[in-house]
């Protein structure tokens, strides 16, 4: 399992935190407890319904926990003080790109978020400005947002929160809408900001192959954290995951098979590393 981290270190924390849609409703958290480090990349997995959704939104209090509490840097959400710091610091990218966009043009659009923030018309072209280049849309600016492509949209929707200068995106299903071409797009830009930019990454699916790179993995069912590992980890509890409506990359599933088989190939997420891999058993 992962190292222990030092609380200075954690960008988001989740302490103990349930939550209830309406009062005396069903939970849709159950005493839920991790916690995120500045820099990281994680990948939160679970059905529809399981809760991660509710998580994306307790990240930068657009919900307030029912119970527990969620720390942004320190700062607690359920004190309003720390509200507008929270989403300041903790950024959220949606499922549905239409619903972010509000805009019809690309740069306007992007403007948007920091001129809420009140910041300064002399900073502004350059926050827009170095979104855009960001996210690979820096050409589209003029552009009419209607007439983009659904991965166009959501890099633009990224584009907007990183204009806002976050430490943290949290991206809540961002590519359940597109095309495999669009989810590309997206994959590619969010792992680049991670990596190139230092942000750290709160990334919510349920395609299991978007979370083979990840740092971390965490998977949810019916309100509660059952696995929290590195991607390794996590594939190798091939049957619990079924169990709870969830599947592994083709390369883990088939990986498991061979070592229950005698046939050991290590710790496999893709296809390239399985094909490498087998060779040298093989030759081995």
């Amino acid at each position: 399992m992962l190292e222990e981290i030092t609380v200075e270190e954690k960008l988001l924390r989740f302490e103990n935190v349930t939550y209830r849609y309406e009062e005396d409703g069903e939970e849709a958290l159950k005493g839920v407890s991790f916690s995120v480090q500045k820099g990281e990349f994680v990948v939160i997995l679970g059905h529809n319904g399981s809760g991660k959704s509710t998580i994306a939104k307790l990240s930068n209090s657009i919900y307030l926990p029912t119970e527990g509490n969620v720390y942004v840097n320190g700062m607690n959400t359920q004190d309003e003080e720390n509200e507008m710091q929270c989403r300041k610091t903790v950024g959220v990218v949606f499922q549905n790109p239409d619903n972010q966009i509000v805009a019809s043009i690309v740069e306007e659009d992007v403007a948007f978020g920091p001129e809420n923030l009140c910041v300064e018309q002399s900073q502004l072209r350059a926050r827009v400005d170095e979104a855009l280049k960001s996210v690979g849309m820096y050409e589209y600016r003029m552009h009419e947002t209607h007439k983009l492509s659904g991965g166009q949209k959501q890099r633009v929707a990224i584009a907007g929160i990183l204009a806002m200068r976050p430490q943290c995106i949290v991206l809540d299903e961002p590519t359940a809408m597109l095309d495999p071409k669009g989810r590309r797009e997206v994959m590619n830009t969010v792992r680049r900001l991670n990596k190139d930019e230092n942000i750290t990454v709160l990334f919510i699916t349920h395609f299991m192959e978007e979370a083979a790179t990840a740092d971390r993995v965490m998977v949810v069912d019916d309100g509660k954290i059952i696995l929290d590992g590195t991607p390794a980890e996590v594939f190798k509890e091939v049957e619990l995951l079924q169990k709870v409506g969830l599947d592994v990359p083709e390369v883990a599933r088939l990986t498991a098979m061979l070592r229950k088989n005698g046939c050991d190939l290590g710790d496999i997420l893709t296809e390239d590393a399985f094909v490498e891999a087998f060779i040298r058993k093989m030759e081995g």
